[in-house]
């Protein structure tokens, strides 16, 4: 969880508002850019701790729920990078899992409300 929260939490918020760490006009891409690359590392990291594993430890627990939040958080902003593909495939099986699909069906009518 310390490496979700300190490590691979910050650089999503450094690409979504730039300006909330260097308010310099003109450095937004510089921000975002700096902040991609910091992504690029930890998913580097999160992919090597997946290799050959289902989950972060011999069974699911809370900090897959976490890395599955960067993964999908990081995927909203429309930014190219290499695959990972250990990093994928853990985000595909926590897309099967009936607890995530509940999530999104609720997200999905609370979008609809206007909430």
């Amino acid at each position: 969880m310390g490496f979700c929260g300190a490590g691979m939490h910050p650089p999503l918020t450094r690409i979504n508002g730039p300006v909330r760490f260097c308010d310099v006009p003109g450095t937004e891409e510089s921000v975002r850019k700096l902040a991609v690359e910091e992504v690029i590392k930890n998913f580097t990291v999160a992919d090597e701790l997946l290799a050959g594993r289902e989950w972060l430890f011999d069974h699911w627990t809370a900090v897959d729920a976490y890395f599955f939040w960067v993964w999908r958080r990081f995927g909203l902003f429309d930014i190219k990078i290499p695959a990972f593909s250990n990093y994928a495939a853990h985000g595909e099986r926590m897309m099967k899992r009936a607890s995530v699909q509940k999530a999104f069906a609720y997200e999905k009518e609370v979008q609809a409300k206007g909430i």
